[in-house]
This record gives structure tokens, C-alpha cells and sequence, in this order.
């Protein structure tokens, strides 16, 4: 096992912040979590919370190092588990129940987990795969049954450093071994702060959405939006993602004010239209990270909500969550380039390292307080990552405009060698998003032997082959020819991943069910290709 890192610092500020928020659930009878058919009041949340955070700090006494696993998704057991670890002072770690065990088994062993909180109804059976190691399962019990009693105070647990972590995320992917993101307490209570800059008390929030995974840091948006203001946070069961209509009355019933979400999952949203301002008259406020917001979302919403506020941000998860915003307006879509991330928050500050080309920027450097800890039993790659203290390298690329704010010019790795041609696919991709009726493209190379041979596309918003065949040649009066895809696919499932963005991990899959198929042959290939005897 790996053990991480412990506080340098003594302050203890960044603990105490979060047991202020808490304490002020008690007594407070309001919704705080709301899934289909149940709601968990802020007081019973505080009951509860504090009787498991108890039990956590009894069982592991004298092991207060060691991280406990969330195992659940959109349960109402789910936040007591969370607040149990927070008031314990355990590193937390959520665990979607659609991991595989054996990737459950890795992540414990990476980081040295002492327990694992089994968030869901009916409990979860893991033990045949996890019976080699020393994790102990614990059931959450029902929020909704009994409260417990002889309750301790919740104060009563060990000291929690400044520098202590918090939570640890776990990379999404499935193959390699998994890297835990290390976020400590004061990483989260700089960005708790940073919500109240963002949304100060003069903006009226009456819910917020809760759509997102709770592996994902961007849920952390949802979850403290709903904590530090007490309101109610509708969580939505991916299982039920296909009935939309459903989760939209939802939000309607309590009323919910601010919107949080991937681009791909408001994109799944607007297709229903019932997803407007008749249907929801206090959705006002949408805020996005995690994937590129593209304009024609922006508009679709600024048709369906009028006057709506739209909040574009960036940030890696080790840089707890978020690190820019802005508010885009409409002479953001009128302007020529991609939408901007906005500015740094306070605390945060932003540089470009210079890259041996010639394109526009460099990679991204962040500083500050919301710098996190790095990787847990990675030293090299915490290392490569992470140079030295509060400085994080995005193996971003981005710049920074004459109107002070900051563009995201898409990941630097993604550049590749076509006929001894370098091309950054994603140049290609942004272009091909501005074309009428697509709403959101991928382009990777299509690989012959190993090695790359020509580009595909993978469109999104196009039904019919006619317009599906009409891109390429739209594109190739923008782009010369070898930056224009030979092989393009459309009307095919477009899946989430468990960070709630399109799926590029299953676009084999989308090549195979493909409805609309189009090869696209350049002047001169199609040339050559009638030449050539038959």
C-alpha cells in the first residue's frame, strides 16, 4: 500500500469553515436532496452525517490517514456518507457502482483505503472480489429510518490540517493503473469561496440541478451551491436519463434556479422541448465545465430562456474543479473566434510556457490556491505534473486575448503526423463545429497498420446523408485539403462517459452504428484514383 502525504501546515481554518456550513442544517426541515419518489431534509442530514461521521472515526482511530470509498451514485445516502468523511476527517473517494470490482480492489490499494461506504439501497455484494484486502463495508443506513441515537458532538474528532486531503478523484479510464487526483481541504474551501464571487446573495437561488456523476468534480458545483445556501439539489439517476420529461417537472416542483452541466448533457436536454422557461420559470443560471461550450448552445438557450445567465468555465480536476469564468454575452457569439474560458478566480493566476511551434499560445500554467496536492502513489508523474509547489502544467494549450480574458485552444497532445503532414485535430474540430447544422464534431485519425492515414469525423446534429455529404466540401473552402476528413459519420448513439462528456472512447462503436456514412475524396486523390488503370 501507498501512503500520501499528511499537512504541513497546522491552521485548521479550512476544516472549521465546513463544519460552520454543517452545523447550520440542524433543525433545517427543507429538501436538501431530492431523488424520484424520496427527499432528504437538511436536518435529517444532519443527524445522520454526524452519526456515521462518528462510527468512521471510531472504527478507524489511529489510522486517520486512511481514505474511505463512496460506493453509490443518486441516493439519498449518498451526501451523509460524504458529510460522515468530511466531519471525520477522512479522505474521501466516490466510486460509481458501475466500476468494476477488480478496478475498486486497485483504486483501495493505491491509496491505502481503510473503508468502503456502501451508499446504496440494499447494499452492494463485493466481497468475493474485495475479500483480499482490509477494506471494511459499511452499509449507509436509511436516512429515512430512525435517528440514531446518543449522538456525539460532531466537533469531537481528530485536528484536521489545512493541507489534509479532502477527497481524492480517480481517472475515469479503465486500462493502466488508476490515478488518484489528491484535493486537500484548503484547495475545497477556496473554491467553496470562490462560489460566493460567483454568485453572490444579491442573485436569487431557489434549487440546483444535480445531473452530474459524483465521480465527477464538477459536481462539486451542485453539491456546495446546495450546502453553503441550503437549497434543494434534484439529482437525477443516470438510469433515468432517457426520460428527460420527468426530471424537467421535477425541477419544476422545487423550483430550481441554477443549472450545471457538461455542453453534451444540456445538449441531450435541448432536444426535448419542453426544456425552456414556460416549463421552468426560475431557471435563470446555467453554468458549464468540462468540455468546450460551443455557440450553438449558447444560442438554443438563449432562445428557450430568455435573459438567462450562461457561465463558461475551465479547470482540471487538479486544480479542484475549476480555475476561469465568464458570463457569455451575445458579442461573444457574434465574435470570430471559439467562445472564451473567461478569468482567473482570486487565488489563481495564469500563464502561458512556450511551445516549440508556430500556433497561437502555449500551455497553460496555473498557480495558487487552487493548485492540488497530486497524485497519490505517483511521484514521477506528480512530479512531471506538478514542478513545484501550487504550480500545476494542463498540457493545455491557451492564450490569452486582447480582452483580458482567456481562450482554450484544446489539449497540446493532440497533434498528429498524416503523410509527413502535422496537423492539430483540434483546429480541424472547431471549424467543423461552426458549419450550419452540426452541433458538436470529433475528428480522429483513422489508422492503417498502426499508423495514421487520414482523418475521420464524428458529427453530431446532422440526420440526412445530403447534409452529412455537403460538410466536407463546406469545410474544405475554409481548410486545405489535408485538413479536411476523409471519412465522416453521423446519426449514431451519441453516449456520456461517467464525467458526463461525449464518449470519445466508444467511437469505434459510433463508426460501426453509424446510420449516415460519407467518404470524402479530395481533387487530387479522386484525380489519381482515375488515372490509375482498373
Amino acid at each position: 500500500m501507498t501512503c500520501f502525504a499528511v499537512a504541513t501546515s497546522d491552521s485548521t481554518e479550512a476544516h472549521a469553515r465546513l463544519r460552520e456550513i454543517f452545523a447550520a442544517f440542524e433543525g433545517d426541515s427543507r429538501p436538501a436532496y431530492c431523488v424520484a419518489g424520496a427527499e432528504l431534509s437538511f436536518a435529517v442530514l444532519f443527524d445522520h452525517a454526524r452519526a456515521l461521521g462518528q462510527r468512521l472515526h471510531e472504527q478507524t482511530s489511529g489510522g486517520r490517514h486512511k481514505p474511505v470509498l463512496i460506493h453509490g451514485h443518486k441516493d439519498i445516502r449518498y451526501p451523509v456518507a460524504y458529510w460522515a468523511c468530511l466531519l471525520a476527517g477522512r479522505t474521501l473517494i466516490p466510486v460509481e457502482p458501475e466500476t468494476p470490482a477488480s478496478r475498486i480492489k486497485q483504486i483501495a490499494e493505491t491509496c491505502g483505503a481503510s473503508t468502503l461506504l456502501i451508499a446504496a439501497p440494499g447494499g452492494t455484494d463485493l466481497s468475493g472480489v474485495l475479500s483480499s484486502t482490509s477494506l471494511a463495508m459499511v452499509p449507509v443506513p436509511d436516512p429515512l429510518g430512525p435517528i440514531p441515537e446518543g449522538l456525539r458532538d460532531a466537533s469531537q474528532t481528530d485536528v484536521i490540517k489545512d493541507q489534509d486531503l479532502a477527497y481524492l478523484m480517480f481517472s475515469s479510464g479503465t486500462l493502466g493503473q488508476p490515478k488518484g487526483i489528491g484535493i486537500t481541504y484548503a484547495n475545497l474551501v477556496d473554491f467553496i469561496d470562490w462560489l460566493d464571487v460567483l454568485y453572490p446573495e444579491n442573485i436569487e437561488m431557489t434549487g440546483v440541478s444535480g445531473v452530474i456523476r459524483h465521480c465527477f468534480d464538477v459536481s462539486l458545483f451542485e453539491l456546495w451551491m446546495s450546502w453553503t445556501r441550503r437549497l434543494p439539489l434534484v439529482a437525477l439517476d443516470h438510469a433515468d436519463f432517457a426520460n428527460s420529461t420527468a426530471y424537467i417537472n421535477r425541477l419544476a416542483e422545487q423550483g430550481t434556479s441554477l443549472w450545471v452541466s457538461t455542453p453534451s448533457i444540456t445538449r441531450l436536454f435541448l432536444t426535448n422541448r419542453r426544456f425552456n422557461a414556460g416549463q421552468l420559470p426560475k431557471l435563470r443560471n446555467f453554468v458549464f465545465c468540462g468540455e468546450v461550450l460551443t455557440k450553438k448552445i449558447v444560442t438554443a438557450l438563449f432562445e428557450r430562456f430568455p435573459g438567462c445567465r450562461i457561465t463558461n468555465t475551465y479547470g482540471p480536476t487538479e486544480c479542484t474543479v475549476a480555475v476561469t469564468s465568464v458570463d457569455i454575452t451575445e458579442q461573444h457569439l457574434q465574435a470570430d473566434q471559439d467562445l472564451p474560458i473567461g478569468a482567473a478566480r482570486p487565488g489563481t493566476g495564469l500563464e502561458v510556457a512556450a511551445l516549440a511551434d508556430d500556433l497561437p499560445g502555449g500551455e497553460l500554467l496555473i498557480r495558487g490556491a487552487s493548485v492540488g496536492a497530486g497524485y497519490v502513489g505517483l511521484p514521477e508523474k506528480t512530479k512531471a505534473a506538478f514542478p513545484e509547489a501550487g504550480l500545476y502544467r494542463t498540457g493545455d494549450r491557451a492564450c490569452l486575448a486582447k480582452d483580458g480574458l482567456w481562450y482554450f485552444a484544446g489539449r497540446i497532445d493532440r497533434e498528429v503526423k498524416i503523410q509527413g503532414v502535422r496537423i492539430n485535430l483540434n483546429d480541424v474540430e472547431t471549424h467543423l463545429r461552426n458549419l450550419p447544422g452540426v452541433e458538436d464534431a470529433v475528428v480522429e485519425p483513422q489508422m492503417l497498420r498502426g499508423v495514421p492515414h487520414a482523418l475521420s469525423a464524428y458529427v453530431l446534429g446532422v440526420r440526412a446523408l445530403a447534409d452529412l455529404q455537403h460538410l466536407p466540401a463546406t469545410l474544405a473552402a475554409e481548410l486545405p485539403p489535408y485538413l479536411v476528413p476523409r471519412y465522416w459519420y453521423a446519426d449514431f448513439p451519441a453516449g456520456l462517459n461517467q464525467n458526463s462528456k461525449f464518449d470519445r472512447a466508444r467511437l469505434a462503436n459510433a463508426a460501426a452504428d453509424a446510420r449516415l456514412r460519407h467518404i470524402h475524396m479530395p481533387s487530387s486523390v479522386a484525380k489519381i484514383a482515375q488515372e490509375e488503370p482498373a
